[in-house]
């Protein structure tokens, strides 16, 4: 079973290192000048100052030997996906409200398939209402294109 949720950034920290490596081996056009290298401590400093908004997408069955799944136990399950934001008053509105802007997204391979990138810009967006954000940002690579994606779930360019 894959659950959808809205979590910290403190929560996913030391998880996420390894799925941004595949994110930037997926996407990244200038590998000779960016390397990927999180900046943590800016991350959790942004969150201590409520500005960011993490949607995860979590895997909470592994394969047993016998073929069938089962229930991780204890576990908060495997991280597969996820949405980061940044939550503040635009700089160009500031007294408009708040504005979440796209830092990054991602959902490893074997789980782009049953709707599960809706269900998280979905999950994105409830909870980006319940902090009174009023306008989300979002972006993709020009490679790599989901404006049929964002289209189809009502988004305006």
């Amino acid at each position: 079973m894959v659950t959808v949720q809205t979590e910290s950034w403190s929560k996913i920290d030391q998880e996420i290192t390894p799925i941004a490596m595949l994110h930037w081996n997926d996407l990244a056009l200038d590998r000779l000048l960016f390397k990927p290298d999180l900046d943590h401590e800016r991350y959790l400093k942004m969150e201590e100052m409520g500005m960011m908004h993490v949607v995860t997408a979590r895997d909470h069955e592994v394969p047993s030997t016998s073929g069938n799944f089962r229930e991780l136990p204890g576990t908060s399950g495997k991280l597969v996906g996820y949405i980061v934001c940044f939550v503040m008053p635009h700089f160009h509105y500031k007294s408009s409200g708040l504005t979440a802007l796209a830092d990054m997204y991602y959902i490893l391979h074997d789980y782009r398939k049953g709707g599960l990138g809706v269900r998280m810009f979905r999950e994105m967006e409830r909870g980006l209402k319940a902090r009174n954000v009023i306008r989300a940002h979002m972006s993709c690579k020009v490679h790599e294109d989901h404006t049929k994606l964002f289209e189809g779930m009502g988004w305006t360019l």
